[in-house]
């Protein structure tokens, strides 16, 4: 037999773990990305390069 509260339950639990998670995950990337370019800059002395989008290319 199927229990619908607990299934309701589950799933708003499962969608606040989901939440913390990406929040958690993004946090500890943007750490990751400032040491990386403290280090960075302390071994040569120069700011990394950015990262930056491709521009799409023209469709003709």
């Amino acid at each position: 037999m199927k229990n619908p509260a607990l299934s309701l339950w589950l799933s708003g639990a499962n969608r606040a773990a989901g939440w913390w998670m990406g929040t958690a995950t993004s946090i500890v990337r943007r750490q990751q990305q400032l040491a990386l370019a403290e280090m960075t800059k302390a071994a040569t002395g120069k700011k990394p390069a950015r990262k930056r989008k491709a521009k799409p290319k023209a469709r003709v």
